[in-house]
């Protein structure tokens, strides 16, 4: 990654810009008075040179900046689009103050918004910077940013009518970046991937859960299935089914224990699933017997994310292991965190290291893969299976990850954020760079 030239941006409450940049800069370069270009739309700001006097409401942040024809640019602007009423709005603040954080520290501005806060005719919105000190959002009109990372919260809010109306008006914006433009639909994700002979290998047998033939089909031919809502999170919903001895076994999460029933037939299997799923959409998915970590089954979460270089990456890779209770891996749910090394030097004592590349190349693969079916494409992260033998497995994907619980992913994942959104604003090293 290039060295990039940044300078301190010091917004006052009185909406006064200070800009530091070194003095040779403003010795030969700078015309007078000194003029912004800021964000996607060239927004003219007047800016003051120096560092103001520490005063309540003052926002400092590192940003980059580069010269064109006598005026100054600066950016990135990244906005973190949410849903919400103005200053109560909603999401995962902690997360939203570690990403604004991570652009003072790397070289961006970077701020909340909503729908509801963007005059689309002048190209600005209504934003919320983070003061540190004061540990507060603070209210000010702000240009249209380079880069828009959507956060919205839940499916249902980003499936308003209104939220996807502006999603769609984002999308068409020249010069902006959205990312990730929506929440997958794990049916449409498994289509995506089946249809394509580089990952092919790695998808478990995945069906539409519709009707009771097709469940008894399924069923029958697997001995052993998972039932998952299309659009579940954290193991919502999940259910498990198995024939063993003699009968059929189905558990289900209630609260975060796995409640077990047992029947005679796959019809009366049936009954009750449809008792539990009601009106929302399920998929079938062919159980795969996963290696155990201390006697227990693992997934394997990986967090793979475009760099400052435009290109995927992985960003870390953590182990989550089933809770003793549980039919799922999620932390919440019983699941516990450990390091990829030690459960692989653990299982695979022969070559650990090759099964660490393994599973950063077959990421990789998965994470180019949809993004060529899916636009706007810049982080996931994915839950990949690993069988005794070495076999990996895909089971799902997030478009809009959580923060990892490892420091270090943690780290680099905002990291990687705040560069990327530098590579596609054109604003690295002064160069204009086109977006890949």
């Amino acid at each position: 990654m290039l060295k990039q030239r940044s300078g301190w941006l010091t917004i006052l409450p009185s909406g006064r810009w200070f800009i530091q940049l070194p003095r040779q800069t403003l010795a030969k370069r700078i015309p007078k008075p000194l003029v912004a270009s800021l964000g996607p739309f060239s927004h003219q700001k007047r800016l003051h040179t120096g560092l103001p006097s520490q005063q309540p409401g003052r926002i400092r942040t590192r940003i980059n900046w580069k010269m064109v024809n006598n005026s100054l640019r600066l950016g990135p602007l990244i906005g973190i689009l949410t849903v919400g009423d103005g200053p109560a709005f909603l999401g995962n603040r902690e997360n939203f103050k570690d990403i604004s954080q991570s652009g003072t520290k790397w070289g961006a501005l970077v701020y909340v918004f909503t729908p509801q806060g963007i005059n689309w005719e002048k190209k600005k919105v209504r934003g919320y910077l983070y003061n540190a000190r004061q540990n507060l959002w603070q209210e000010v009109i702000l240009p249209f940013p380079h880069v828009v990372y959507n956060r919205i919260p839940t499916r249902k809010a980003e499936q308003r009518p209104e939220v996807r109306k502006t999603l769609a008006q984002i999308k068409e914006m020249p010069n902006v970046t959205l990312f990730n433009s929506c929440f997958f639909d794990k049916q449409e994700l498994f289509s995506m991937l089946e249809d394509s002979s580089t990952v092919k290998e790695f998808m478990p047998d995945t069906k539409k859960l519709d009707t009771l033939p097709r469940f008894r089909s399924f069923c029958s031919e697997h001995r052993f299935v998972y039932l998952k809502p299309v659009r579940g999170k954290a193991g919502e919903g999940i259910m498990r089914i198995e024939f063993k001895n003699d009968a059929w076994r189905l558990q289900r999460l209630k609260e975060q224990k796995a409640v077990t029933r047992r029947f005679a037939n796959l019809d009366q299997v049936w009954k009750h699933v449809k008792g539990h799923t009601r009106q929302q959409q399920y998929i079938m998915q062919q159980g795969i017997k996963r290696a155990r970590y201390r006697g227990k089954p693992f997934d394997v979460r990986v967090l793979v994310q475009k760099n400052g270089d435009g290109e995927w990456s992985v960003t870390g890779v953590g182990i989550r292991r089933a809770g003793s209770q549980s039919i799922t891996t999620h932390v919440p749910r019983g699941g516990s965190i450990h390091s990829l090394s030690s459960v692989l030097h653990a299982v695979f004592k022969s070559d650990p290291e090759k099964m660490e590349s393994m599973i950063h190349q077959t990421a990789l693969k998965i994470a180019e893969v949809l993004n060529v079916k899916i636009e706007n494409l810049a982080e996931m992260s994915m839950d990949l299976g690993l069988t005794d033998e070495g076999k990996l497995w895909f089971f799902e994907a997030n478009a809009k990850p959580e923060k990892f619980d490892e420091p270090s992913i943690r780290r680099l994942s905002l990291s990687n954020l705040i560069h990327y959104a530098q590579y596609v604003s054109r604003l690295q090293n002064g160069r204009g760079v086109q977006a890949g």
